[in-house]
């Protein structure tokens, strides 16, 4: 509690605290999926998935636990890259969805970029600290295209140019948990252009030595 008083007071000058406040990125490139796509066909994921990602493949209506629709956007949303890699080698107790141990990191990542692709053009995973935003450039996208976020009550999403600029609307209510995860999407027309998934942590080692920085200029020490 005392920790997050401090912060409040010292809120205005967080704000002018730049470098570390902003991080920057490239809104990624289109999925690449000729080899995932080989790998999917030839492993017979087809079967349970179908030929389009749905679910609903020649083997998925005798099954107890239906297979994951890939172009479930509430349901993929939830599925991180690391989660969806660990359910491809070590497969999920209780499925029918076997493991691939044999496939190599490789496979394993090309294949995960094939099955997003199902319900996106590009994916990518970001990190930041919850006094931070991000600003991702979409150079190479065409406009017009909007930005739309999973929890507006929390979170800014708002495009300058062809800027992304991404932060928490009232950052000290985020440090109630360790980490938060949420979603925004860059949309043209109704399809997902890019689906950017965010995970947001309190760093608080590096929001407790900003803080230090600051007091320390505010007593003129530094």
């Amino acid at each position: 509690m005392k920790t997050v008083i401090f912060i409040l007071l010292f809120i205005p000058s967080i704000a002018f605290a730049a470098p570390l406040q902003e991080k920057y990125t490239d809104l990624p490139d289109p999925i690449s999926v000729d080899a995932g796509k080989k790998l999917y066909q030839e492993n017979g994921c087809s079967l349970c998935h179908g030929d389009q990602g749905r679910g609903d493949g020649p083997l998925a209506e005798g099954l107890n636990n239906k297979p994951r629709n890939f172009q479930d956007y509430e349901e993929m949303k939830r599925m991180p890259t690391i989660r969806m890699e660990q359910a491809i080698h070590n497969g999920l107790k209780g499925t029918a969805m076997p493991a691939f141990g044999q496939f190599s990191d490789d496979e394993i990542g090309v294949l995960t970029n094939y099955l997003r692709s199902f319900l996106v053009k590009s994916y990518s995973d970001l990190k930041m600290c919850a006094f931070q935003t991000y600003h991702i450039n979409a150079k190479n996208l065409r406009k017009p295209f909007r930005v739309e976020v999973d929890e507006p009550e929390k979170f800014n999403a708002k495009v300058r140019g062809k800027t992304i600029s991404f932060n928490g609307k009232n950052w000290p209510n985020l440090l109630d948990r360790k980490n938060h995860r949420t979603h925004f999407r860059v949309m043209k027309d109704d399809q997902i252009v890019s689906l950017i998934s965010v995970k947001i942590n309190r760093c608080q080692k590096e929001m407790d030595e900003m803080l230090k920085n600051l007091s320390f200029k505010k007593a003129g020490l530094n």
